[in-house]
């Protein structure tokens, strides 16, 4: 329904549309069909929307519009927030308060607003009012214009006070708490619209002098002046607004109020209130005291009170509470002419401030008992310093408890014990070591200290003691005292104690609960540190048996590799004897006979060369033998076959002594030898891997020997040496070749052989210009049994033997230097002497 189709279109004019659209407040007012009626213009710069786009439109319009447009999300929200308000109060038919946001420049900024439905005289909603206020730190400060005092004003009216109390408060509990509480009134009381229709109700009595609330057969007269027409109105907007409204004139007499209020004070109806004051209301004299003073110093230093608290005992015995604000109202010259108050039941949040007061102190102190018992948990899940915790403990304990003495005491054996650890406030004596050595005292609560149970002494005096026990507590000056077990693993380790001395206390049920935690979280502590300390005991042992079987192992790894090469190396070396011996034999038998085989056919052919003289013409037969064995070539070939047979021989008997210089079994102690003697056999051995291949071709040996005499040295050790190094070298170039990562237009496969003199040391270089090797490898590289070459290719030991070797047996050093697709050089140092 309209508010047109009730009223005449003047009086909506003149009344609440008009006062909307001169509104310093964020205001808009809506018809019962949601489309707005009037906008103020604070609320049009917020929406940054000129009020003809929003006259007329529902929010659901305006939603669809910003939608189509593609605005900002945050505005079609706001939109249908509205929307969904108006809704809610015209289903509901009562006041609604939404939080809204809106974005400005910078920042999101949240809107309170009120939605409050206005009703005709049938009941029914005609318009809605809204009423916002923001509420961040972008809030405009609008003190000046709703009538609030500034700092200059409340610098001047020392008197005037916001927040205070009424004397002679009751205190609320939670039994008072009614069952609803009403909505906050402090946006009516700064609100200049209200203040504008009280005033201009204080105008219809001055002109008028007559009630202008009067109305005829419940109906209001429509043909009455412009002036009636806008207090009947105002009444209908007070009414039905969620709040208790009054105003007074300067002599504290009642002009009007609304209908809450009305029925608050036991009145009735609003009309009744007019001409009153509050010695004919039901208040006791206190209050109307109270009232008349707040009034006074409202009307006289023209400055507002707001939130001026007071209770009041309801007939029912409930505890009610209310926060008044009193402002005064000022004629067109700016005379205060009297005031207006507004009333807001706040039972609910004085009985929730009471009780907050009331529990601050017990949640502070239990925020530090859980605080206290996080600390030691934190502590000893990062510590395992068992003296450490246990010191954090009754000290943090002392404090929180505030309470003379705390220590943990330990058992010992048969039950007796003695303090640990304790913490002692002056002038308390300290029992650091004491207390219960060879007294029987805590025997007699074992198995209830086994069970867990919690020992509680409120005062020795009163406490069923025995006269021996009492004697003892008074030594200790103690009052009272709490006592928890410490179990570790359901064994009854000690106790923790804390002593009250000064005075017998009644022990709360907080702190004996935290207590037994904190006891529990020791025994959690303790057998941390036995875990602790019995891990690190068996670490140790199992850390040391673990290297003793690693050189174990090591040494087994090392002596089998020797043997295995050892053994390897003397199977050759027996072996290329044998064969040296074997074949010595027959060779010098063949070299000692071809120089008499020279002699005998040098005789034969000196024979010939006589025949042929004598006999130039032989018979028929010796010619024709003569011609068909091709004499002349015969006996020349014959002498050049003799000379090959002698350089054979001798290449043989050759090779025969490198086999037996390099397995040099009669030479097992060190002697002087030439080592370039031993490379040289070594080459002679291997020439058969040098020699060009089907798939490669030949590997070129360089060589560059130094000019030095003899070293001292373990002839058959070091060949041993150069054969592995001169090996690896073959091995790597051969391999290089085969898996194709050796260019065509690469240098030649080479290995380079040189020695040099350095001081007292020699040094032999063997490298070559293979494929180098991976960093992955190098540092295992001297490892017995590591290779990197195909199964059945290698054993891994050539490299740690010759290390040993060089290393152990002739204190020198083996090192090499490797570059990937350039090479590796192994570089062999030994002394001179050894």
């Amino acid at each position: 329904m309209n508010v047109a189709n009730s009223y005449p279109a003047s009086v909506v004019s003149d009344g609440l549309l008009q006062l909307v659209e001169q509104s310093l407040e964020l205001m808009a007012c809506y018809g019962r069909d949601g489309r707005y009626c009037a906008v103020s213009p604070a609320l049009i710069e917020v929406l940054q929307c000129p009020s003809e786009a929003l006259l007329g439109q529902t929010n659901r319009d305006l939603a669809a519009r910003v939608a189509s447009a593609h605005q900002p999300k945050a505005m079609q929200k706001y939109w249908r927030q509205v929307d969904d308000a108006i809704a809610t109060v015209l289903h509901q038919r009562c006041a609604e308060r939404r939080i809204h946001a809106l974005p400005t420049a910078l920042v999101q900024q949240f809107y309170e607003t009120t939605y409050t439905p206005i009703t005709d005289q049938q009941g029914q909603i005609c318009q809605i009012l809204s009423i916002s206020r923001a509420t961040s730190i972008q809030m405009k400060d609008r003190s000046k214009q709703v009538g609030m005092p500034d700092a200059s004003q409340l610098a001047a009216h020392p008197d005037s006070l916001v927040g205070i109390e009424m004397p002679g408060l009751e205190t609320a509990s939670l039994a008072d708490l009614p069952t609803a509480a009403q909505p906050t009134a402090q946006e009516i009381a700064q609100n200049p619209v209200i203040q504008k229709l009280v005033a201009q109700d204080f105008i219809v009595q001055n002109q008028s002098g007559q009630d202008a609330r009067s109305h005829t057969n419940g109906k209001p007269h429509l043909n009455r002046n412009p002036i009636d027409r806008s207090a009947e109105f105002l009444q209908i907007v007070l009414d039905n607004i969620p709040q208790y409204i009054f105003w007074k004139d300067r002599n504290s007499v009642y002009l009007g109020c609304n209908r809450r209020w009305a029925e608050m004070a036991g009145i009735g109806a609003p009309n009744d209130v007019v001409g009153i004051t509050d010695n004919d209301l039901p208040w006791t004299q206190e209050q109307k005291d109270w009232y008349l003073e707040c009034d006074r110093r409202v009307m006289e230093t023209d400055t507002p009170m707001l939130r001026i608290k007071q209770s009041q005992r309801q007939a029912d015995g409930r505890l009610s509470w209310r926060e008044t604000s009193k402002l005064p109202l000022h004629d067109a010259d700016g005379n205060v002419i009297g005031l207006l108050g507004t009333i807001e039941d706040i039972t609910e949040r004085k009985i929730a401030e009471d009780l907050l007061k009331q529990s601050e102190k017990k949640f502070r102190k239990l925020a530090k008992q859980e605080e206290l018992l996080n600390q030691i948990s934190t502590q000893i899940r990062q510590s395992l310093e068992l003296e450490s915790i246990q010191q954090t403990t009754v000290h943090q304990v002392r404090q929180l408890f505030n309470v003379d003495r705390v220590m943990i005491y330990r058992f010992e054996e048969n039950w007796n014990g003695r303090v640990v650890v304790n913490s002692v406030a002056a002038p308390w004596q300290s029992t650091l070591g004491q207390m219960g050595r060879n007294n029987g005292f805590h025997q007699d609560y074992i198995d209830l200290y086994r069970q867990g149970q919690i020992g509680i002494i409120t005062d020795i005096e009163t406490a069923e003691l025995d006269i021996q026990h009492k004697d003892y507590f008074k030594s200790l000056e103690m009052r009272a005292r709490l006592v928890a077990p410490i179990l570790v693993q359901e064994t009854l380790w000690g106790l923790l104690i804390v002593h009250q001395c000064s005075n017998p206390r009644d022990w709360e049920e907080s702190e004996i609960e935290l207590l037994r935690a904190l006891a529990g979280q020791v025994g959690l502590a303790i057998r941390q540190a036995e875990l602790y300390a019995q891990a690190t005991d068996n670490a140790a042992t199992a850390q040391e048996k673990a290297h003793q079987l690693e050189t174990t192992v090591q040494d087994l790894k090392q002596t089998q590799a020797q043997l295995v090469q050892t053994e390897k190396m003397s199977s050759l070396g027996q072996m290329v004897a044998g064969v040296a011996h074997e074949i010595n034999n027959p060779v010098n038998f063949i070299h000692g006979n071809i120089s008499h085989l020279q002699g005998y056919c040098s005789d034969l052919v000196a024979l010939l060369n006589l025949y042929q003289q004598h006999y130039p013409k032989p018979a028929a037969a010796i010619a024709e033998k003569i011609e068909a064995i091709e004499l002349d070539y015969l006996l020349e070939d014959f002498e050049k076959i003799l000379q090959s047979f002698q350089i054979g021989s001798k290449r043989i008997k050759q090779i025969v002594l490198s086999l037996r210089t390099f397995s040099r079994l009669d030479e097992a102690e060190k002697k002087a030898v030439d080592i370039h003697e031993g490379i040289d056999s070594t080459l002679l051995i291997l020439q058969h891997r040098l020699k060009a291949q089907p798939n490669r071709p030949k590997i070129e040996i360089v060589k560059r020997y130094g000019d030095f005499s003899r070293i001292e040295c373990y002839p058959s050790q070091l060949n041993q040496v150069f054969m592995n190094l001169i090996s690896n070298a073959v091995d790597a170039l051969e391999q290089q070749i085969a898996t194709g990562e050796r260019s065509d237009n690469a240098e030649a496969p080479t290995v380079t052989i040189i020695t040099e003199k350095l001081n007292n040391q020699v040094m032999i270089r063997i490298g070559d210009n293979g494929p180098g090797i991976p960093d992955k490898n190098r540092a295992n590289l001297f490892d017995p049994f590591f290779t990197t070459k195909p199964i059945g290719k290698g054993t891994g030991l050539g490299l740690s033997i010759s290390h040993q070797i060089v290393t152990e047996k002739h204190g020198g050093h083996l090192i090499f230097a490797s570059e990937l697709a350039q090479g590796t050089e192994f570089q062999v140092t030994i002394p001179l002497h050894q």
